[in-house]
């Protein structure tokens, strides 16, 4: 078969060495294999093996992790929100609630106008010059 696929005999003796020595290292791995149903592989392949399912199992611990960070984080979001709305509908519930709120707003937008007229003031002033009220 080698003289007619190659066109010479080849030295058999050294690939049947090589052969038995693979099948006795095989055969003395095999009994420390946990599985002895599974055919024998290298052990490239079985280390190989082993990594994946190291990495399947660490993966699946990190997605169970993050599923309950994400619950514990909805949990606390939730907790929160329900405790932010409790406190509004306290401070809507006071009497003076109302009047308090459109007394600030008119307060901050009187103080925005006079804020807005005294930088026009201090625009128009040119440098080195006083402004319209000079400090004493």
């Amino acid at each position: 078969m080698l003289l007619d696929r190659f066109g010479a005999t080849g030295k058999t003796a050294r690939v049947l060495n090589v052969w038995r020595e693979e099948s006795a290292r095989l055969a003395t791995a095999k009994p420390h294999d946990d599985r002895p149903d599974l055919p024998a592989l290298p052990v490239e392949v079985r280390e190989l093996q082993e990594r994946l399912t190291n990495a399947e199992a660490h993966a699946e611990r990190m997605r169970v992790r993050a599923e309950l960070a994400e619950l514990r984080e909805q949990s606390h979001q939730d907790r929160w929100g329900m405790e932010i709305d409790r406190l509004r509908e306290q401070l809507r519930a006071q009497p003076k609630y109302a009047r308090e709120v459109q007394t600030l707003q008119s307060t901050v937008t009187r103080l925005t106008v006079e804020l807005a007229a005294l930088r026009g003031a201090l625009a128009r002033t040119a440098p080195g010059e006083e402004g319209p009220n000079p400090a004493v």
